[in-house]
């Protein structure tokens, strides 16, 4: 064997324990990794008396995937400790078309922990449809507020509410929206952001943070509805829209360099 036959050899083998590697990584480790981010969030049409609101976002557990009981307990445990004022859950919480009985139980029981000093918001995810009325009784049970194209105020401090809106679509929302107050909209695919005017903020899910990141370049899968905003914040004329990494994994058991995490927000006016 010639020794630039060697080397070519040498160079494949070496590429083939580099993907396998990084295939063992994506699917056992990085998926049941976890974090929780920070991030302030400063605006000045913000009333002053919410400074330091704070914001949990939870979003995308896809429960049967990867995402099992154990992190369930981790994920709670650590979604307490922030103390938080507020609770959001940007839908898809189960991977299943259909949901048992037991699983249904379980998620009551561990969704039921997770407290707030106010509320507990949730929103419909695509995956949330499928079993519509199964996911509607089990966030009553565990005491959200389900947002259906629905609003809420929220009163922090203030007489001047907060305006929390959760949409499913984007279809006849103009009545939902108070220019008089500021305004907060859930949404989980974040492209419904291109047809929503009236809001100051907007959280999302759905992307996974494009589940695949490359470093210096981003999340790298796009799927319908997060084609265009996948990554974790974009300022779009007067609105910044936050999207969550998410917990699970959809469609596909691999995480790439994106590691699973929910976000604590700090509300500030200046």
């Amino acid at each position: 064997m010639t020794e630039k036959k060697h080397t070519v050899i040498k160079i494949i083998a070496i590429l083939i324990i580099i993907i396998f590697i990084l295939y063992l990584y994506a699917r056992y480790i990085n998926p049941i990794s976890f974090k929780v981010i920070e991030t302030p969030i400063y605006d000045t049409n913000l009333n002053e008396n919410y400074n330091g609101l704070k914001i949990a976002h939870l979003s995308d557990i896809h429960y049967g995937r990867t995402t099992t009981e154990d992190n369930l307990k981790k994920i709670i445990k650590e979604i307490n400790k922030l103390n938080a004022d507020i609770i959001i859950f940007t839908g898809d919480l189960f991977d299943y078309k259909k949901i048992s009985k037991e699983d249904k139980d379980l998620m009551i029981k561990y969704l039921k922990k997770i407290n707030s000093k106010l509320y507990k918001f949730a929103i419909i995810g695509d995956y949330d449809e499928l079993y519509l009325s199964d996911y509607t009784e089990i966030l009553t049970e565990s005491n959200f507020i389900l947002l259906n194209n629905t609003s809420k105020l929220v009163y922090y401090n203030n007489s001047t509410p907060i305006n929390f809106i959760g949409l499913t679509n984007t279809e006849n929302i103009e009545e939902l929206y108070n220019n008089d107050y500021y305004n907060i909209t859930l949404i989980h695919k974040p492209d419904l952001i291109k047809d929503i005017k009236n809001t100051n903020l907007a959280f999302a899910g759905h992307s996974l943070g494009g589940q695949f990141k490359i470093p210096f370049i981003g999340g790298i899968r796009k799927i319908e509805g997060a084609e265009t905003y996948i990554d974790n914040y974009y300022k779009i004329n007067n609105t910044k829209l936050f999207i969550s990494n998410g917990i699970g994994t959809q469609d596909i058991s691999l995480r790439l360099f994106n590691t699973p995490s929910i976000t604590l927000y700090r509300l500030y006016n200046n």
